[in-house]
């Protein structure tokens, strides 16, 4: 059957397309990646002048002056050597302190008393009077504007063609705190921030190994934002860590600002199901890594992007580590129970109602009967209603202050409720179904899976009331057939269970810490051992200890 061209885009969120080559797609195995032309973003740059009023007239172009008014441009008298020094920042990006203190004081206070015997200023200036921990010639102003623009100083001196680059960063950001959409009660309460240096700390802090990798790369023609790849360099497939790196330095655009953005450009399924966890939390993030998996962070962004990952990763939560292992079985257990609940209850409530009212107990079917005996519309449009009526309340109480939207929400939900069965335009029944789903919903850790059970249950309704029970389970079969066509940068979204593959005890369920002696081995990685057979090794010492005693 023909899709007719509107349609098409729609249908192939849900569809798999047809005479797909597995060829064409990144794979982790042995297939060799499809190869495409890197954009050519190497270009020689404009060379400063041995004049100095030519530079500064250059820099002041650059930056729209006198119009910017942020950019600081000031000349200073340097004694030793006797030269001419123009700094320039940018206010709001270098911190005042240490301009001041790293390159102001020294110019003009210690450059009388440092006697050195170089010739060459620039030279002198870095080696002897610049105190920053990180000090670099640049030859071009692309550079050095390259440098304002991320907090650095520039140090322009007479004579000389070169610049030095002095590290001040120290722009305002919030402080480390607490996560605030992974909120778990046992476990590390941080979460990332949106300086890059601070969140790339958090993890070092926490792996604290030199094969710990962080590679910087720019994003963005205009904005040139930040992206940091963190890896295992002994863990991590290096056909998967070249295979991020090829994406990301592949894109061509103006402007890159969030993780979201970089996540839709990089990743090769469009399905509603995204194939990169977004986390907040740095021991996930950590968590991931060890695992052989990517992380990349966006500078002003809190999130870190995760790939590849498996469908199972989405019900899992950092807290499922920090509990005793039946514990975390018992809270993946309720998330999957969950997950089903919030994505089929209201549409199955509906198939059975209207279709199937055979399998629902005489009982139950004379009270749903009475319950809607003096509801005037039909019962898929009371469904629909009830729940656009939750996801107003919701998207509401996201909205208000937070002093006030818990409580709004909860009232509103209340009151609209009561008042909706009072006037009888909705049954009591229904209430409770759409209270159970909305609440249901709430326990998925991972936010964009959230917002994909929000278009699931609405899909479901549609297919309950049109085809009954039918229609529930031919929706759940394309479904399926499409999440088994999905793969995150190689990995099938499905494994170990399609394809097939044995792996540790933590995919589904967890097992004892002791027990998850391997990696994952559909991300192949190059150290597939996380621990030896007996990682316990007091334990057999009081093992040989209780036989010889017995002995």
């Amino acid at each position: 059957m023909r899709i007719p061209g509107p349609l098409q885009k729609i249908a192939g969120l849900f569809l798999p397309k047809r005479g797909r080559s597995e060829r064409v797609t990144f794979s982790l195995g042995e297939r060799p990646a499809k190869q495409i032309r890197q954009p050519d973003t190497q270009h020689q740059g404009t060379l400063w002048s041995k004049d100095l009023d030519t530079n500064v007239e250059q820099l002041s172009k650059t930056f729209h002056l006198p119009d910017s008014s942020d950019v600081v441009i000031r000349e200073v008298c340097c004694a030793n050597p006797n030269v001419r020094v123009v700094i320039a920042f940018i206010e709001g990006l270098a911190c005042s302190d240490k301009v001041t203190t790293s390159v102001l004081k020294p110019l003009m206070l210690l450059s009388s008393i440092r006697q050195t015997h170089d010739r060459d200023p620039v030279a002198q200036i870095k080696d002897a009077l610049l105190a920053s921990t990180q000090v670099e010639v640049k030859h071009t102003v692309e550079e050095c504007v390259e440098a304002m623009v991320s907090g650095d100083t520039v140090v322009l001196i007479q004579g000389q063609n070169r610049a030095l680059i002095v590290e001040t960063k120290g722009w305002e950001h919030r402080s480390v705190q607490g996560a605030v959409s992974e909120r778990i009660v046992r476990g590390p309460q941080q979460g990332f921030i949106e300086v890059l240096r601070a969140n790339t700390g958090l993890l070092r802090s926490m792996i604290r190994s030199p094969d710990l990798v962080v590679e910087n790369i720019e994003v963005g023609r205009r904005t040139r934002t930040q992206c940091a790849v963190v890896y295992m360099a002994g863990i991590a497939n290096d056909k998967l860590v070249n295979e991020v790196r090829r994406r990301i330095k592949s894109i061509d655009m103006d402007a890159v600002l969030s993780s979201g953005s970089l996540e839709q450009l990089i990743e090769t399924s469009h399905s509603l199901l995204p194939t990169m966890i977004s986390t907040e939390r740095p021991d996930r993030a950590a968590h991931f890594i060890l695992e052989g998996a990517v992380a990349i962070l966006v500078a002003g962004d809190p999130f870190a992007l995760v790939a590849p990952v498996t469908f199972s990763a989405f019900l899992h939560s950092p807290e499922d580590y920090y509990v005793r292992w039946p514990y975390g079985n018992v809270l993946r257990m309720i998330r999957v129970i969950a997950l089903l609940i919030a994505v089929l209850l209201p549409g199955t409530y509906i198939a059975i109602t209207n279709y199937h009212h055979e399998m629902i107990p005489t009982v139950l079917l004379f009270s749903i009967a009475a319950s809607r005996e003096m509801v005037p519309i039909p019962l898929p449009l009371e469904v629909l209603l009830m729940y656009f009526g939750f996801e107003l309340i919701r998207e509401a109480g996201i909205r208000i202050p937070s002093p006030f939207g818990p409580t709004i929400g909860i009232v509103g939900a209340l009151l609209i409720g009561e008042a909706a069965v009072s006037a009888s335009l909705v049954s009591p029944i229904m209430v409770i179904i759409i209270a159970i789903t909305g609440v249901a919903s709430f326990t998925i850790p991972n936010l964009e899976v959230g917002m994909l059970i929000r278009v699931a249950t609405a899909i479901f309704i549609l297919a309950g009331s049109l085809l009954g029970l039918f229609g529930i389970v031919a929706t759940i079969y394309v479904m399926f057939c499409r999440l088994a066509s999905i793969t995150s940068l190689g990995v099938p979204l499905f494994a170990p269970i399609a394809p097939k593959q044995r792996t540790g005890a933590d995919v589904f369920t967890i097992g004892p810490t002791w027990t998850i002696e391997s990696r994952p081995k559909f991300l192949r990685p190059k150290d597939l051992k996380r621990q030896p057979d007996i990682a316990r090794r007091w334990d057999i010492e009081s093992h040989q200890t209780q036989e010889d005693n017995q002995t």
